[in-house]
Formats: structure tokens, sequence, C-alpha cells
């Protein structure tokens, strides 16, 4: 790999075989009538200057339009135009989907982009990070994108809004410093999903030094998804895997005292979209029904130490990233007080991320009931839930 450094130095003593090549035709340069500071030369122009006292004409080798003073990873160009260019950045990190780490340095994503945008990613926004190469801390940059690999056309991003733009609206408001691009957690945004970007980076510190661009990078973005599982386990379940049929027993009922059965429902819940996910429950019978003798024990919200009926309770609720995931105020209570799972319309909130995304959401939920005297005996009481879930975009 050629390192950058040795590029300055065969550029220095290139440009020392330029200095050396000039013809003048005035017998000192620097001399009480005439001192030449700097100068530049127009492609339009001449490449004399002339005055009226003084002549002086510029030459370079033609060995400098050699192919091997190019690559991908650098060039030397002709003229002393070629020492005032800003060095040709490089794309430090482009993340749409990184899980576990990260290449950027921003410390709010160390664990990827699944630590900023949920489960599976970001699917319509990225971060980008800028290696400067040794350009001064004012040095701006322009940022280059396409879905071409072989960059045949290309877009650009809008310096203000960090959406992608047309080059008719290109200007040097679109040109950053490394912390302006930088400050945002998200640098492009309005990506589509499941498609794979391409970006890369000029380079400008003053007039008429763009850099070329630099080597570019690609990332993937998501698709917008939800991950949602149910297992069947006791307390100890936080990581059981089950599959169905989900079927709890409660056991026997006894007058006047509440049975909690031995198997939780436990939940897995995580989605990338903006606004998050719920988790709904709709009941069939509006509670425990028994066929046989036509008696059902209804669902209530409310503690059932003082009521006879049956409902959910949240045990355990957690997540890795984001959210948080919480469950609703009916069936967020201690002691013996449940939410009711009814036949409403919709369903019954029971859980949500707070409206933003999450990454691996966990939570479980005891099932209880109680029966009094007045309660029919039977041995097929029963009762059905439809768990759904829904995101917001």
């Amino acid at each position: 790999m050629k390192k950058h450094f040795n590029l300055k130095i065969l550029f220095t003593l290139l440009f020392v075989s330029l200095i050396f090549s000039v013809n003048t035709y005035a017998e000192d340069i620097d001399s009480n009538n005439l001192k030449i500071l700097d100068f530049s030369f127009s492609t339009t122009g001449s490449n004399n200057l002339e005055g009226t006292n003084s002549k002086l004409l510029l030459t370079g080798d033609t060995i400098l339009n050699d192919i091997r003073f190019n690559s991908e990873h650098y060039r030397i160009g002709v003229g002393a135009v070629n020492t005032w260019q800003a060095n040709v950045p490089l794309v430090h990190c482009f993340e749409t989907t990184t899980s576990g780490s990260s290449g950027c340095n921003n410390p709010s994503i160390v664990n990827g982009m699944i630590q900023v945008c949920g489960q599976g990613g970001c699917f319509n926004k990225a971060r980008f990070e800028i290696d400067p190469q040794s350009n001064p801390t004012d040095t701006l940059y322009s940022v280059q994108i396409t879905t071409d690999s072989n960059w045949n056309s290309w877009q650009y991003i809008d310096g203000a809004t960090f959406l992608i733009e047309e080059e008719a609206t290109h200007d040097i408001n679109d040109y950053l410093t490394q912390s302006s691009w930088e400050n945002p957690i998200f640098n492009i945004l309005s990506l589509t999903p499941n498609t794979t970007y391409y970006i890369r980076i000029t380079a400008l510190h003053g007039d008429f030094t763009e850099s070329i661009p630099g080597s570019a990078q690609s990332a993937t973005t998501a698709y917008p998804q939800i991950i949602f599982d149910i297992d069947l386990s006791d307390t100890a379940g936080s990581t059981a895997e089950t599959s169905s049929p989900y079927l709890i027993d409660l056991g026997t009922l006894t007058y006047n005292s509440v049975t909690t059965a031995s198997d939780l429902i436990w939940f897995d819940l995580g989605t990338n979209m903006t606004s998050g996910a719920s988790i709904f429950g709709t009941s069939i019978n509006d509670g425990l029904y028994s066929a046989s003798v036509d008696y059902t024990i209804l669902a209530v919200n409310d503690n059932l130490d003082n009521v006879f009926g049956y409902g959910l309770q949240n045990f355990n609720i957690s997540e890795t990233f984001l959210g948080p995931l919480i469950a609703t105020t009916n069936f967020n209570q201690a002691g013996n007080t449940v939410g009711a799972v009814t036949s409403n319309p919709g369903g019954v909130e029971i859980l949500n991320t707070s409206g933003e995304p999450i990454f691996e959401g966990r939570a479980a939920f005891y099932i209880k009931a109680k029966m009094d005297e007045s309660t029919l005996s039977a041995s097929d009481y029963s009762e059905t839930i439809i768990f759904t879930v829904q995101g917001k975009l």
C-alpha cells in the first residue's frame, strides 16, 4: 500500500525539479526592481508572465504525465497549483447495519448502528466519518453518493439537510468542516431500504484547491423490520426458547384464593421502526369460559385480593438498547393486581417501546385467577388470547 507521506516526499522532489526547469528573462527574480512572491496560471491564458522589464516562462517535464504518477489512492499533477491542493480525504467509516462493534469514533455507536437504529440497523439513514489525511481543521469537505459501484453518475449530500441532492443545487454551502459533518449521529438521511450506497469525499482548503475524490466505501441499508416471538417458561426463563402450541395450565382454582400459573408468557420484541412498536392482546371469551356450565370468570382490571376474576401482570422487562420497553399501566402492577385482555376491537395494548426503536426487548407476564363461592364448578374453563404486534414508521 502506498503511504501518504511517501507520496508527499516524491511530490516535493518533483516540484523542486519544476522550479529548476523554469526559464526566466529577468536577470534576478528577486532584485531592487522585481520580486515575485506568488503566481498562478489560467487554463485559457499563456504560460508566459510578461512585464515591461521582465518575462517568466513556466516549463514542465513531460514525464509528469506518465500514468505511473496516478493511482486509485494518489495523483501527482503538473504545476505549482498542485502544491496548494488539499490532501485527498478518505472515508473513515460508513455504517448502516453494524452490530456488536463499530468502525466509527462516535461513542454513541460503539456497538454498531443497531445501538441507534434498533433491530436490524438503519433502513433510511446512515453514519459516516472523515479521515482528513492531515488536512487542517478548517478544511471543508463535500460528500458524493451513488448506488452505482462504477461511479458512472453520482449525487451529493446537502450540507444543511443531509438529504441527497442533485449537482444543480450543489454549491459551496454543501462544503462543511469535519466536525460539522460528524456532529449529528445520522448525517445521511432519506435513504432507500435494502439498497447499497457508495460514498467518497473531496476536500477544499481555499479557492481552487479542491482535491480529487478519495476512495469510496459502501454500506447497505436494512429492511424496516419487527422481531416478535412468544415463549412459555417459569420465572427463570429469561433466555428460554419454546415453540407452539402455546398452552398454559392454571391448575385447580380454589375458592377465595389467587392462583398463579407456573409458566409465564415471555415476549421478545425488537424493531428499527422510527416510532417503535406495541404488542396487543385480543381475547376470544373475555375471560375463562366453561362451555359445559356456560359460565365465565371475567377478565378484570383489579386487585384479585378483593374481587374474583382473572388477568395478566408484568413480571420482568428489559432491553439491550433503545426503547425502553414498558408494560402499560393496567398490566404494570404489583401484588395480585392484574390487567384485563378483552375482546375489544383492535385489542388491548400490553407492551410498547416508548415510541422508539428497540433492540432485544424481553418481557414476561404472570397469569393469575381467582374464583369465589358463586363460580360454577367445571373442568373445561379456558381462554384464547391472540397477540399481535404493530409498528410505526
